[in-house]
């Protein structure tokens, strides 16, 4: 019966009280008995003695009491026949009779249940014919039957075979059955440590491993495999997700084992633990830590993939977005604005949490109810915010009183859809699907450019980018012009000296840092894409000023978005987020985390403080720059050199 036998290993004696109406006194000498239970399971073992109301026997040493209103028949057998197959199986053997012998075996067991040597000889029958499995099923079952059998040997040697063919659950199972039925055996430490190390990196039974290995560390703290185990207790607390503790346990390991093989493995194990906690800082730090202690370029990256997934925050309709396509994005102070497909958000983030105001979303749904605000772009400066939509014109907010304007061709723009936004100063500048609006906060006042009157390269203006001298336009095919302030003129980007050929006419996206403009553009043509860098305002000796990037791996290429610090050119693309060193020229691969996003079209990309803001098709994505040290390309070079040589 399973469930008794499980009980007999861990020694426990059961006891019942029982219920019952006859009696039984019997008292034979060596009687093995089956009972069968209205249940269905059966008993075995030696009969020892009953009463009216139970019956006792005994299975290898441990007495069981079975209540009497709970069997359905019994079957006693002596010995004495089970001794008589014995012998004859022998003497089968002795004339090579084998495959009858198997079955007197086999015979002898079915009457006698602990007629250790029937099992025994017939596990070595299996043994010389090649069957291991059974062989170690039924050496396994003399040994618990007869614990007076020295069977260990048989196990190693089991386990040593069954992992020279990585048959590791089985290997485990063979250092199982020593470490279970010879306690006192020299080996019982080394056989619990393999079967918990097998079954927890090989097998991945990771609760049963758990199990063993508090079990065997408790029983052998000694032993060499004590340190290995402590980190794997907590390795496998974080698979059964018991993240508190498998941090305490971790700590401790750290704590403890200061130089141990297994510490970057630990800190490893220990960020994974704060990740499930939602503790993305100290899981960071913690696999910062171990990327820093160990030289395994493997291991480094794989740290490396984690780390990246923990500086990543995804943020979608169930977390109070109306839509999960993010089309822009206004970085406000700790106020964060995002422009999507169905409406605005409004989202603070002073605090580590993610908090919505309703009270924009709100005024936006009744002043525009039945139609869908579908947002393109964002400005935002310390009074008012902008908003430019797909078919509502643009919409002024005032953040201090909460009042909402709504410009569209009635008032001078020039087209209900506003692809671009950026405030200068008391001046509001609007690219837009039939030409460049300006218009004046302080006038009131609109101007309207487009390339009838002012001989602009194209009418969509896809990007803007306004500075006290120029304003830069970017056109879906036509390229780059810019508009001299100063001398009231157009001039395309294409007229000026030096222009490289490869840059593509579909521009993308503009951003600007110190006297220094930078764009994102598609060849179709090329199929390639990339990002340039110019003087921002010297118009002339213009060829010695443009610095190209190509990024010809991407996905998508014309999805390929910019944003610039001093140090740091970040290009948000459907391939991943790339970062650029502006001192070194090293480019570093923020992977996007596919458990969280998959493959997302990107809209946007916003930089503020510590955090870069993504606007995809499959929500906001939150980026913690500050985790993001270590650059993939330094270690690809030495990596592929390693990988060479294996």
């Amino acid at each position: 019966m399973i469930f008794l036998s499980k009980v007999l290993k861990k020694n426990v004696i059961v006891l019942v009280v029982l219920f019952t109406f006859f009696s039984v006194d019997i008292s034979y000498g060596e009687i093995s008995v089956s009972i069968y239970l209205r249940n269905g399971d059966r008993v075995t073992g030696r009969w020892l003695n009953a009463d009216n109301r139970v019956i006792k026997i005994d299975f290898n040493g441990q007495e069981i009491l079975v209540p009497l209103d709970e069997i359905s028949s019994i079957s006693i057998t002596s010995n004495a026949i089970s001794e008589k197959y014995l012998r004859n199986a022998e003497d089968l053997l002795k004339l090579g009779l084998r495959n009858q012998a198997r079955e007197l075996f086999r015979l002898s067991i079915r009457e006698f249940p602990q007629n250790a040597k029937a099992y025994f000889q017939l596990a070595e029958l299996f043994q010389e014919d090649g069957e291991t499995d059974d062989a170690v099923k039924y050496f396994g079952l003399a040994a618990a039957v007869d614990p007076s059998y020295n069977l260990s040997e048989k196990f190693i040697l089991s386990a040593t075979a069954y992992l020279s063919k990585n048959e590791f659950a089985k290997a485990a199972e063979s250092y199982l059955l020593l470490f279970e039925n010879y306690p006192e055996h020299e080996q019982c430490a080394y056989a619990g440590y393999q079967a918990a190390f097998l079954l927890a990196e090989k097998v991945q039974a990771f609760d049963q491993a758990l199990e063993l290995l508090m079990q065997v560390s408790e029983k052998f703290p000694e032993n060499d495999g004590y340190e290995k185990a402590q980190y794997l207790i907590g390795n496998l607390q974080v698979e059964t997700n018991q993240a508190e503790l498998a941090i305490s346990t971790l700590t401790n390991f750290i704590l403890t084992y200061t130089t141990s093989q297994w510490l970057p493995y630990a800190y490893t194990m220990r960020g994974r633990a704060f990740l499930k906690l939602h503790q993305n800082s100290e899981a960071i730090t913690d696999f910062t830590t171990a990327i820093e202690m160990t030289q395994d370029l493997k291991l480094q990256q794989e740290i490396r993939q984690m780390r990246d997934s923990s500086a990543w925050m995804i943020y979608r309709v169930s977390d109070g977005l109306p839509s999960n396509k993010v089309k822009a994005i206004a970085v406000d102070g700790t106020t964060v604005w995002v422009g999507t497909s169905k409406g605005l958000t409004e989202a603070d983030t002073s605090s580590a949490f993610w908090e919505i105001k309703t009270e924009i979303t709100t005024q936006l749904e009744e002043m525009f109810e039945g139609s869908p605000l579908n947002i393109q772009s964002l400005a935002v400066d310390e009074n008012e915010l902008w908003i430019g939509t797909m078919n509502h014109g643009v919409i002024r907010y005032n953040k201090a009183t909460g009042s909402i304007e709504n410009y569209t061709q009635d008032h001078g723009l020039p087209h209900k859809l506003v692809y671009d936004i950026k405030i200068f100063g008391s001046e509001v500048w609007m690219g837009t699907f039939s030409g460049v609006a300006q218009y004046s906060r302080s006038a009131d006042g609109w101007r309207v450019f487009n390339r009838e009157i002012d001989e602009l390269p194209a009418d969509d203006i896809v990007a803007l980018e306004v500075t006290p001298r120029t304003v830069w336009i970017g056109t879906s095919k036509s390229g780059v012009a810019f508009y001299d302030r100063e001398f009231n003129y157009w001039r395309s980007y294409g007229d000026l000296e030096g222009l490289d050929s490869i840059v593509g006419n579909s521009i993308i996206s503009f951003d600007t840092i110190g006297r220094r403009l930078f764009f994102t553009w598609y060849n179709q043509a090329k199929e390639t894409s990339g990002y340039t860098e110019c003087d921002l305002d010297s118009l002339s000796s213009f060829s010695e000023e443009v610095v190209r990037g190509d990024l010809d791996s991407l996905v998508r290429p014309e999805n390929i978005h910019i944003a610039v610090t001093e140090n740091e050119v970040w290009l948000a693309t459907n391939d991943g987020v790339y970062k650029n060193s502006r001192e070194t020229g090293e480019w570093d691969l923020i992977s996007y985390p596919e458990d969280r996003i998959g493959n997302p079209v990107i809209n946007s990309i916003e930089l503020g403080g510590s955090v870069a803001w993504i606007g995809t098709s499959n929500g906001l994505a939150r980026i913690n720059t500050s985790a993001l040290n270590l650059r993939e390309e330094e270690l690809k070079p030495k990596l592929e050199e390693e990988e060479s040589y294996e």
